[in-house]
């Protein structure tokens, strides 16, 4: 019955202005609901009105507003407190608000159930320092949603129901068609008169409720957050002090978040994290590590040591001016950012890893020697030492060996087919005795898959396999440096069904990292995708934390 889902800015996706306004006026000893009036005033000549469609600026509103306030307050025998103004007044009330995360998880739920989301509100042109947070938010928006509609850019404002009959023209789309999510239960009701499904509520829950009613969908359950993709990110390259060309993708302003992938992987997999970074309020940056990717490939085995991977971090943050940064790894990347946090300590704000946990060096054995006499689960590694034998396994059929390797790990295969990283010298390859067909990985569409069959196809898996054959050089580094715990804050977010790197091999890592946080996702090895909403949701509550915004 419905095609589009539209949501009110304020008291919808964001908190609610009048609310918030109310509350700050008491915080300054005005009387209640004083300013609020003032401001919502439904005279199309008030400094208010004006800001809304765009007629103004908030730099022009704010005196105009401070004249108008002083006006009333005479007339009314109202004393204002004689350390007030209008721009302090607003300032606070721009500390209060912040997003309904709710709300913004719900527009993907609709986007995977086929719905289009419009976002549609009555919005300044906050400009000045006042207006970082709004814009990063609406970028965030104009960048998720389907449409957007702002009252400041068409000079139409709500309760106009011109606004609406504006949107449905743009949307092409008949009324009976949208649902309106309204912050106000009056604006709800003019919708309805309009023939659009109109629905409120004082809570989010609340709104969820009735939208799960109309929709049936169930919104408890974390649907897929939106993607970046190559066109929607910034691509730079830079040059290392070691003389090789990197490349990576960044997205958004604020703190830097450096995002360092594994194997196989390049900047894609942090997909889903990045633009969500970004609306955070954080300086995404996803490194193509050397060997992987956009970056150069140098030819010798050394050349991708743990010496250089580290050094390549830091030269990325001189590049780039960043003195400090938050670091957040997986798999390979997440040695990376351990390593680059116990040699650089002054240059990292806080580190997380996804399923690798940090270990110190072993005082007298390398990673080579421990694993020898029962490698287990990673008998793989010492498969990829012998130069040319993995790397010509691997590239013969890019396609099917990244089928095998991407698997799903989790109780829900059916398929039979599950990477077995154990026993591979004995079998003769990771991918020995497999059918020629096999799955499709669950969670990848199949163009998300294609881009990495892409990828490897043109870059082949020799560079990347390199890694693995510097882990006695890696380990001489740890040990000449003497040091081996790690003071800034630490994330560790294990996955309850990795059958390689398994949870209970982080067990006792807080002896090394005492600053720690932990989390664990129902997911295999591929975190970032397999849990993308899940790991978002962990990332949101640590990161303010560590690096407020």
């Amino acid at each position: 019955q419905y095609k589009v889902v539209m949501f009110d800015f304020y008291g919808v996706l964001y908190s609610s202005l009048t609310l918030t306004m109310s509350k700050v006026e008491l915080d300054h000893g005005l009387p209640k609901h004083f300013l609020v009036h003032l401001f919502m005033s439904s005279n199309p000549d008030t400094p208010a009105s004006k800001m809304i469609h765009g007629n103004i600026t908030y730099t022009e509103f704010l005196p105009l507003f401070e004249k108008q306030v002083t006006a009333a307050s005479v007339a009314q025998g109202i004393q204002l407190p004689e350390t007030f103004n209008v721009s302090d007044f607003f300032n606070d009330c721009f500390d209060y608000l912040k997003p309904n995360q709710l709300l913004l998880d719900a527009i993907s739920n609709l986007q995977e159930a086929g719905y289009k989301v419009c976002f549609l509100g009555n919005v300044a042109l906050i400009d000045g320092p006042a207006g970082n947070r709004f814009t990063r938010m609406k970028m965030y928006l104009r960048f998720t949603c389907d449409y957007n509609f702002e009252s400041c850019q068409i000079g139409l404002a709500r309760p106009n129901p011109k606004f609406y009959l504006y949107a449905l023209d743009k949307m092409n789309v008949k009324p009976s068609e949208v649902i309106s999510v309204e912050a106000l239960e009056d604006l709800a009701k003019l919708a309805c008169s309009l023939g659009i499904k109109g629905i409120a509520d004082d809570d989010q829950p609340g709104v969820l409720k009735k939208l799960s009613g109309l929709t049936g969908i169930d919104f408890k359950k974390l649907s897929r957050p939106v993607a970046c993709h190559a066109d929607s990110v910034t691509h730079c390259h830079f040059t290392t002090t070691s003389g090789i060309k990197l490349h990576f993708v960044e997205k958004g302003n604020g703190p830097a978040v450096i995002l360092c992938h594994g194997f196989p992987e390049f900047w894609y997999s942090w997909r889903y994290q990045i633009p969500f970074l970004a609306r955070l309020g954080y300086r995404a940056i996803a490194l193509d590590q050397r060997g992987y990717g956009d970056s150069d490939k140098p030819p010798n085995i050394e050349d991708y040591s743990m010496k250089h991977l580290s050094q390549d971090v830091i030269d990325l943050m001189d590049t780039l001016n960043i003195p400090q940064a938050v670091l957040i790894g997986h798999d390979w990347g997440s040695d990376v950012v351990w390593r680059t946090t116990l040699h650089f300590p002054d240059r990292i704000k806080a580190v997380a890893s996804l399923n690798l946990g940090y270990e110190p060096a072993h005082p007298q054995y390398d990673l080579i020697q421990l694993l020898q006499p029962d490698p287990r689960q990673f008998d793989y590694m010492l498969y990829f030492q012998d130069e040319g034998i993995a790397d010509a396994e691997f590239d013969k059929n890019v396609d099917r060996s990244l089928r095998y390797i991407y698997s799903d790990m989790t109780p829900k295969n059916t398929s039979g087919i599950v990477l077995n990283t154990a026993g591979v010298r004995e079998r003769g390859g990771l991918l020995a005795g497999l059918p020629e067909e096999l799955p499709k990985c669950p969670f990848m569409s199949d163009k998300e898959f294609a881009y990495y069959v892409e990828n490897y196809t043109k870059n082949g898996f020799h560079a990347p396999l390199n890694w693995y054959r510097n882990l006695t050089r890696n380990w001489q580094l740890d040990v000449s440096i003497g040091r081996n715990k790690i003071y800034q804050p630490a994330l560790m977010v294990t996955a309850e069904y990795d059958n390689v790197l398994l949870p209970e091999a982080t067990k006792g890592m807080e002896e090394y990292v005492p600053n720690l946080t932990r989390d664990n996702l129902p997911c295999g090895h591929w975190t970032q995708a397999e849990c993308p909403a899940e790991l978002n949701r962990v990332l949101s509550k640590w990161l303010p934390k560590v690096s407020p915004v």
